[in-house]
């Protein structure tokens, strides 16, 4: 089946019922793909923020590691234990923030590929539409156009 619709031919052209039908039809699909670009733009922005906080957690925790990183070493002795659990506990948050960061940065990257892909497509229907329209507006008019001359009927048109 053509992606084209195809409509009845009537006395003056094209049945603008079938038109309109056909108008509102896409009009409601060119709707429905912008709310899906809106929600995923959303989406983007809340994994945005979500990676933000993730990538400020780390921050923190990764001056707070280097600030045990430093201790003396008298107390370094009497409290390796103590911050061998710290920084082993301190590692496991910063491994989780950075999974957690790659994991956000792969969900943006599939949504961006996602809207990419979906404007790409409404601008390749639309592209059709137009050329849809421009073939009726050229070829039709003018057909139908000498038909009438041969019938010695005026449309100016």
């Amino acid at each position: 089946m053509s992606d084209y619709q195809r409509f009845d031919i009537v006395d003056n052209g094209y049945d603008p019922g079938q038109v309109d039908f056909e108008i509102d039809r896409l009009t409601a699909q060119i709707d429905d793909l912008n709310d899906q670009i809106q929600t995923y733009q959303k989406q983007i922005e809340t994994v945005s923020s979500h990676f933000n906080q993730i990538r400020n957690r780390y921050l923190r925790l990764a001056a707070q590691l280097k600030a045990r990183e430093n201790p003396v070493k008298e107390e370094e002795k009497s409290l390796s234990e103590e911050n061998s659990e710290s920084t082993q506990s301190n590692a496991e948050i910063i491994n989780e923030a950075i999974d957690k960061a790659q994991e956000m940065i792969s969900e943006i990257d599939e949504y961006k590929t996602e809207a990419l892909h979906i404007k790409h497509e409404l601008m390749e229907k639309l592209q059709d539409y137009v050329e849809t329209l421009e073939k009726y507006d050229d070829s039709r008019e003018s057909k139908l156009a000498d038909r009438m001359l041969d019938y010695d009927i005026n449309l100016d048109l």
